[in-house]
């Protein structure tokens, strides 16, 4: 098979070399939206924090073995000594094979951030939180799967979960994080619904729990976002298309045709309501809809990456220079020390699920023992 992908790879090398061309954009004029400008860095004593997550999963033949975790970190430089502390999150569980297993394990990676920067604001004096990736993004994709559940149960599920939901995560600073819809199901869920048990009821279930874990993540995200004015979100990749009417997106062109220190000088705006939240949201929908997200581009050092940049606010330029100034305060290679800390810290590699499941004593086949 491979020989043939390399032969394929003689006969397209031509074409393909060609079409790159259309990815190069080569006719813009990156000078009406770059500053090429190094911002001092913020001069005085501030407590920020920054936080990652992280996910992997084994499958073997009847269920996925699956670990998560997520760690948040401290910095009070007002603090004579032990000015790092951190806090930490993480669960390991088994989940049925279904359509969208991968897709609940990567939420709970999610929820679990974003409970983590929740309690870290509500039980430290934070200035500012570095959050990995987009909450806008994280808005976007966390939509309740509701297909095959019939309106009638959504309601009635909504009317008994929704409080106990927002209650647990109010007051997230007096336990531990965790996934509380799954409980919630099992404890609470199953008893109040004996018209879905019988046949399929287990898929039946799943799908509630499916639709209470987004609907969890929707609840954690507002509240973290009352706390908007501390929120720095930080991204490394991007696939958004506002600056440019181009074939790459923006991050790719900033990157190719600017090498120093700078930024893009003119932020956009992002409304709910008028841009991407063309859907109700099942809870808290005039709230997200209310939202304005602000974004723009930066380069801490010189022929580092660029990194995009959103506020889930209206930032005006001098408020995005501050905020330059702050992400670059403690920066090395062009990134936060704290967020590159954090990702070290938590990631999870195969060998360590494969450790894990070891420790758990779980023998069962894969079904890939004879590749």
């Amino acid at each position: 098979m491979l020989e043939s992908l390399y032969t394929k790879a003689i006969e397209k090398k031509g074409t393909i070399i060609e079409e790159l061309d259309d990815y190069r954009d080569n006719n813009l004029d990156i000078s009406k939206f770059w500053k090429n400008e190094e911002i001092p860095k913020y001069v005085g004593d501030l407590t920020i924090a920054a936080g990652d997550g992280s996910k992997h999963e084994k499958k073997f033949l009847s269920f996925y073995f699956y670990a998560v975790a997520s760690e948040t970190l401290i910095y009070n430089e007002k603090l004579s000594t032990n000015k790092l502390s951190k806090i930490e999150s993480s669960d390991i569980n088994t989940m049925s094979h279904g359509k969208f297993s991968k897709d609940r394990i990567r939420n709970y990676m999610g929820l679990f951030e974003v409970k983590n920067a929740l309690k870290a604001i509500k039980t430290h004096n934070i200035d500012y939180y570095l959050y990995d990736g987009s909450l806008f993004g994280d808005l976007i994709r966390s939509y309740p799967l509701k297909k095959d559940i019939s309106q009638d149960i959504i309601s009635e599920v909504l009317d008994l979960a929704e409080d106990k939901l927002n209650e647990e995560i109010k007051y997230i600073e007096n336990h531990e994080v965790e996934i509380y819809s799954k409980k919630l199901v099992n404890n609470v869920l199953k008893n109040k619904f004996e018209n879905i048990k019988g046949k399929n009821s287990f898929r039946n279930f799943e799908k509630i729990e499916n639709y209470l874990e987004n609907v969890e993540k929707l609840l954690a995200l507002s509240n973290l976002l009352k706390y908007n004015d501390k929120i720095i979100a930080i991204s490394k990749t991007s696939a958004v298309y506002d600056y440019f009417n181009a074939k790459s997106p923006d991050i790719a062109i900033f990157t190719k045709h600017t090498q120093g220190m700078g930024y893009s000088f003119r932020p956009k705006y992002i409304t709910g309501k008028k841009d991407q939240f063309k859907r109700e949201f099942p809870v808290k929908n005039d709230f997200f809809k209310s939202l304005v997200f602000t974004t723009f581009y930066v380069r801490l050092e010189d022929n580092k990456n660029i990194l995009k940049i959103e506020l889930p606010y209206k930032a005006d330029e001098t408020k995005i220079r501050e905020i330059i100034s702050i992400i670059s305060k403690d920066s090395t290679e062009g990134y936060p020390y704290l967020l590159k800390k954090a990702h070290h810290d938590v990631i999870i590699k195969k060998k360590d699920i494969e450790q894990l499941s070891n420790i758990i004593g779980i023998y069962e086949k894969t079904g890939r023992e004879m590749l």
